[in-house]
């Protein structure tokens, strides 16, 4: 039985499904599959070490890049579900766990870039509060990206998957591992530091009035 065509699924972006070289489920541009499943090799490099540069990294690495792979992921997920969903394989539900991921991710973005950041740039005495805040939304995401995890048993493409649900799954582990790797730099280099001076001055503190 052939696929049903992805392009003519209204939710779904047709110029994302043809980005990605998957318009058709049974028919693959391999060339565009190619050249979009490129950009997301990264070069290997060390994240700088003082704050400014490595905020700068964060968001340019993270911050721009991450939102609009998981709106592709969001749009190639609507078109695969609505071709798979009869599939006892399919992970029902998966375009919801993405948006959620979305949503809370562009939530906590916005929050770092327009009070987390320039606290931390500034130095200021409330940046190691905002910083405990941010860990604690760190938590929720990766309490999301565990669902993801499971959802997709790992991201283990089934044998039987067309290109655009073996497209899809490449998508969820990318963002996967970079919103982790973000979250990992973000508390061991960039948190870490000023949460562990208020903790300090906090200790001093209280000994003082022993």
């Amino acid at each position: 039985m052939q696929s049903p065509r992805l392009d003519l699924i209204p939710e779904a972006d047709p110029g994302v499904l043809r980005r990605w070289g998957v318009a058709d489920c049974d028919q693959v541009d391999r060339r565009a599959m190619t050249r979009s499943l490129t950009l997301l090799l990264d070069d290997e490099v060390a994240p700088p070490a003082d704050t400014t540069r490595l905020i700068r990294h964060i968001r340019d690495r993270y911050h721009r890049a991450l939102v609009g792979v998981i709106e592709d992921a969001v749009a190639l997920a609507t078109a695969c579900e609505a071709a798979h969903s009869r599939e006892d394989l399919w992970p029902h539900g998966l375009c919801d766990r993405l948006v959620e991921i979305l949503e809370a991710l562009e939530h906590h973005q916005q929050r770092e870039d327009a009070v987390v950041f320039p606290l931390l740039l500034a130095d200021k005495p409330q940046a190691a509060e905002a910083a405990r805040i941010m860990e604690a939304e760190h938590a929720r995401i990766r309490g999301l990206l565990d669902a993801l995890l499971i959802l997709t048993q790992g991201f283990k493409i089934p044998a039987q998957a067309c290109a655009s649900w073996r497209v899809l799954y490449v998508l969820c582990c990318k963002i996967n591992a970079d919103i982790r790797e973000q979250m990992r730099l973000e508390e061991g280099e960039l948190f870490s530091p000023h949460i562990r001076e208020s903790t300090e001055a906090s200790i001093c503190s209280d000994a003082m009035f022993r």
